[in-house]
C-alpha cells in the first residue's frame, strides 16, 4: 500500500527513474485531486498544484515531501499541461526555484529548500505567462494582455519591459545560456530580445496569426514557434530568418518544448471543440520532422515535460488518481 502522503510524488519518481520503455505507465490513488504537476528537468524535485489550494514539494531522491505553501490567492492562473508551459505554476531547471502566478496578478517565487519568498510582486491582472531562465537569476511575466515585465531575482528589480504593437506575449522563453529571450506576442509576431540590454534582436512577421508558443533549441542556434493556423517552424535564433516550414500540423499547437540534447521537441495540440477534450502529444525528430512517438490520452493533460535523461513525461488525473506515462 502506498502512504497517502507520498501518492504524488511516487507516481513522478516511479515514472522519471523506471519507465524507460516508450508508453509505459503507472496509476497511483491520491488524497488529493492534482490540477497540475510540473518536474524539474533534472528529475529531482516536482511540484504539483492540488485542489485544495497548497503546491507541494517533493524531492524525488529521498521519497519524501519537502515542503507545501499555501498562497494567498484564488488559484494558479492556468492549469499546465507541460512543465514550462505559460502557465501559474513552473520550476526552475535544477528545482530550486519555484514560480506561481496567481489569477489576481500576484507573481510569488518561493526558495524549494528554505521554503522562504524569494521575490513577490503584482500585476494587477492575471498572470498569463512567465519563464524562467535556466540558472533561475531571472524572471520574465506577463499580465494577459500586457507587456512582459523582466525582473532580476537577485536584485529584486525591474531590468526591463518587452515590446510589442499591442497586447502582450502568449509565451515566453529564455535561451539556454540565458543572454536572449523569445516572445510569441499577439500582435503575430516572433520577438527576440537581449536580456543584458532589453534591446529587439529582430521579429519575424511572416505568421498569420498570434503563435500560442515558443522555445529555443538546446544549442541556442534555433527558435521553434507554433500556433493556431497548425504551424511549425524553426528560425535562426541570431537572426530570425526561417529555416524550416513542418508539414501542417493535425491540429492546433498549444504548447511545444525542445529535448535537453536537442534532437526532438514535443507538441502538444489543442482541440478546436473545447479545452476539456484531450488532445494529441506527438514528438517530432527536429531535423527531418519525422513523428517519433504520439499519444492521445482520454483525459486532459495535467503536467510533465522532458528531463534530462531524455525522457519525456506526460501526466493525467482523475479525481482520486495520477497517470504518468512516458513517451520516449
Amino acid at each position: 500500500m502506498i502512504h497517502a502522503r507520498s501518492a504524488v510524488l511516487f507516481v513522478v519518481f516511479v515514472a522519471s527513474s523506471c519507465l524507460a520503455q516508450t508508453h509505459s505507465e503507472m496509476n497511483i490513488a491520491t488524497p488529493v485531486a492534482v490540477e497540475a504537476l510540473v518536474i524539474a528537468q533534472n528529475g529531482k524535485v516536482a511540484a504539483s498544484w492540488c485542489k485544495d489550494g497548497k503546491v507541494r514539494m517533493w524531492d524525488l531522491q529521498t521519497d519524501q515531501m519537502l515542503r507545501s505553501f499555501e498562497p494567498n490567492a484564488q488559484g494558479a492562473s492556468q492549469v499546465c499541461a507541460l512543465s514550462n508551459l505559460p502557465c501559474g505554476l513552473l520550476l526552475s531547471q535544477d528545482g530550486r526555484w519555484l514560480f506561481l502566478g496567481d489569477s489576481e496578478g500576484g507573481v510569488h517565487v518561493w526558495d524549494s529548500i528554505l521554503g522562504d519568498v524569494r521575490f513577490e510582486t503584482a500585476l494587477g491582472r492575471y498572470i498569463g505567462t512567465a519563464a524562467l531562465s535556466r540558472d533561475g537569476a531571472t524572471l520574465a511575466v506577463a499580465a494577459t494582455g500586457e507587456p512582459a515585465q523582466v525582473f532580476d531575482l537577485e536584485s529584486k528589480r525591474l531590468l526591463f519591459q518587452l515590446s510589442s504593437d499591442f497586447g502582450g506575449p502568449m509565451a515566453l522563453a529564455f535561451s539556454p545560456d540565458g543572454s536572449l529571450i523569445a516572445s510569441a506576442d499577439t500582435d503575430t509576431a516572433v520577438r527576440v530580445f537581449d536580456v543584458h540590454t532589453g534591446k529587439l534582436r529582430w521579429r519575424f512577421d511572416e505568421l498569420t496569426l498570434e503563435p500560442f508558443t515558443v522555445d529555443f533549441t538546446a544549442d541556442g542556434k534555433f527558435v521553434l514557434a507554433g500556433g493556431p493556423n497548425e504551424s511549425l517552424i524553426l528560425l535562426d535564433a541570431s537572426n530570425g530568418k526561417a529555416v524550416r516550414s513542418y508539414s501542417k500540423q493535425k491540429d492546433i499547437v498549444r504548447y511545444l518544448e525542445a529535448s535537453p540534447d536537442g534532437s526532438a521537441v514535443a507538441v502538444l495540440y489543442f482541440n478546436e471543440n473545447g479545452s476539456k477534450i484531450p488532445a494529441a502529444v506527438m514528438v517530432f525528430d527536429i531535423r527531418s520532422g519525422d513523428v517519433l512517438s504520439q499519444w492521445t490520452p482520454d483525459v486532459p493533460l495535467i503536467g510533465g515535460g522532458w528531463i534530462s535523461n531524455g525522457h519525456l513525461l506526460v501526466a493525467t488525473a482523475t479525481e482520486h488518481a495520477v497517470q504518468i506515462r512516458s513517451l520516449r
